[in-house]
């Protein structure tokens, strides 16, 4: 039986691009689509839908040059996405979501969230997630993608990953936050139809191929951009200098020994 040819393909310039980017298109790879959300119909026809943390916007890019008869508008505390050269059907605003969305109540058929597991407490998450339901249409849905953690990682990678915990839990931040959303999802009466899809990628190049790299590329941007170095040394009981050959090493380790599974979540609910 031959196999479905891929719709989306990793591209080979991953590297000059900044996490975000990089993420974008791995996650389209491992999911051979956009969104996993039902919500294709709405897509082809003038629905409106909005994008929290937007970023440089490339997910609202992709989707406005497939569904040209839909609005796009995305939202971001940086403005790092296109100011001027964007296509008609997208729209870009400064704005920070805890601070309450600038749009009013049930205004879109699509919300979508991407890559936000180190931003938000936990008690933040329960009103961001309040906030994304309140701008939804009834009968609209609302989807989040987060990367986890990966597990049964190699003795120097888990030093890093548990700096990070650690790290992350004296900011009340909670690193593994996909279960967490499914959980607040399915407590809240305001959704129904809650349901996710888990993408597996094995991190390194000798056993992950183009997307594990892609996810070494990302390991590399987080935790070796300031001032991830400076911060997490302190957590690790080393100098800037050991922390850097120290992920040297975990690197080496991945590639050599350990190449451990990491997880990417979608989760999407309707709003009632």
């Amino acid at each position: 039986m031959e196999k479905e040819p891929l719709k989306y393909f990793f591209p080979n310039f991953v590297k000059d691009t900044d996490i975000m980017v990089i993420f974008h298109f791995l996650e389209c790879y491992l999911f051979q689509n956009l969104f996993s959300s039902p919500i294709e119909n709405s897509l082809l026809n003038e629905c409106k839908v909005l994008d929290v943390g937007c970023g440089p916007g490339t997910w609202l890019l992709d989707l406005a040059a497939t569904y040209s008869s839909a609005r796009f508008f995305g939202i971001d505390l940086f403005p790092i996405f296109p100011k001027e050269i964007k296509p008609s059907n997208v729209e870009f605003r400064q704005g920070d979501v805890l601070n309450t969305l600038p749009y009013d109540d049930d205004t879109f058929d699509y919300v979508h969230q991407a890559n936000m597991l180190s931003v938000f407490t936990l008690e933040e998450w329960f009103f961001v997630i309040q906030e994304l339901i309140r701008v939804c249409k009834p009968g609209g849905y609302i989807e989040f993608s987060e990367p986890e953690l990966a597990v049964k990682t190699g003795p120097v990678l888990s030093r890093f990953y548990d700096a990070l915990v650690t790290l992350s839990d004296s900011r009340n931040v909670k690193i593994r936050i996909s279960n967490e959303i499914i959980k607040i999802l399915v407590s809240l009466s305001t959704v129904r139809n809650v349901d996710y899809k888990i993408s597996t990628v094995t991190l390194g190049a000798k056993k992950g191929g183009n997307a594990g790299q892609a996810y070494m590329d990302i390991h590399d941007g987080y935790f070796l951009n300031d001032p991830m170095p400076e911060t997490l040394c302190k957590f690790m009981g080393t100098t800037k200098e050991g922390y850097l050959k120290l992920f040297k090493e975990a690197k080496k380790e991945v590639n050599e020994t350990f190449a451990p599974n990491c997880e990417i979540y979608r989760i999407w609910c309707q709003k009632i």
